[in-house]
Parts: structure tokens; C-alpha cells; sequence
């Protein structure tokens, strides 16, 4: 459901109160940036709403609602009042998108090696092992060195 002003809020945007959303869309579209906080105000709960169905693993629940309000944010940049729908059902469908493709980005296996490293410098058999992986690669370039250096002579 769409959030309203609280009292303290109601007289810097009580211009727009009798406007309908669209009217509003096309101000803030404008440069109107009081008619952008309006409107990023009077979604905010909507946003939370349509957030709440979505899980997204290692990411906190504010990171999906964030991702639903950049959403917003292109819902009120691109509507054109020219296409018959209502503002509510457009910016309803850019916040389902902006968090449905922020969780594909998110789970792509495209980033997996970049994510699940092993680093060089742990212990390699347990947390009191001298010996890391970085040592044991040193010690076989080390040994093919060596290697060379005999078959050299």
C-alpha cells in the first residue's frame, strides 16, 4: 500500500497531495525534485511489500527493498502518462523487475571464481601448519630451478 506523509512531512509536499500520481510523475520528470521525494516517500511501503517476497542468500532483506527502490526510480524517470496504464501498475512492474533481475545478477555462476577463492596464504593441513599453498608452489618452482640448472650443466 502506498505510504503518506507523516504530519511534519504533509506541508513540504501538501502541493501534491491533490494531484493525482501522474500529474506528480510529470512535475518530478520535470526537475521537480520535492514531487521525486513525494513519490519515493508514497511507495516506500508499497516497495517493502513487493520486497518481502523475495530471499536472496548472503544479502540482507534491506539490499532487496534497496534494489525495489531504484526500480521505483526508473518507474518515475520513464512513465509516459501517453500509454493509458496507471503510475501505480508501471512502477508495481519496474519494482518486480529491478529485484527479479538483481537476484539473477546476483546467482549467475558467471562470478563464481571470482567469489569461492582459496587463498595462498592459509595453512594447508590445519590452523597451526607452518606450510601454506603459496610455499608449496614456491618449492616446485624452486625445484624445477633446480631441475634445469642440472640438466643445464
Amino acid at each position: 500500500m502506498a505510504d503518506f506523509p507523516t504530519p511534519d512531512e504533509q506541508n513540504e509536499f501538501e502541493q501534491y497531495l491533490a494531484q493525482s500520481d501522474e500529474d506528480v510523475v510529470v512535475l518530478a520528470q520535470n526537475g521537480d525534485g520535492q514531487a521525486l521525494a513525494y513519490l519515493l516517500n508514497k511507495y516506500k511501503n508499497f516497495v517493502r511489500s513487493k520486497a518481502r517476497s523475495y530471499f536472496l542468500i548472503g544479502a540482507d532483506h534491506e539490499d532487496i527493498v534497496q534494489e525495489g527502490m531504484i526500480g521505483l526510480y526508473k518507474a518515475i524517470r520513464d512513465y509516459q502518462p501517453s500509454r493509458l496504464s496507471s503510475f501505480r501498475s508501471f512502477a508495481e512492474l519496474c519494482v518486480k523487475r529491478q529485484i527479479i533481475t538483481a537476484i539473477k545478477a546476483a546467482t549467475r555462476q558467471k562470478h563464481v571464481p571470482l567469489n569461492s577463492y582459496v587463498s595462498l596464504n592459509k595453512p594447508l593441513y590445519d590452523e597451526e601448519s607452518d606450510r601454506t599453498l603459496l610455499d608449496v608452489i614456491e618449492g616446485r618452482v624452486e625445484a624445477r630451478a633446480a631441475e634445469q640448472l642440472c640438466v643445464a650443466e
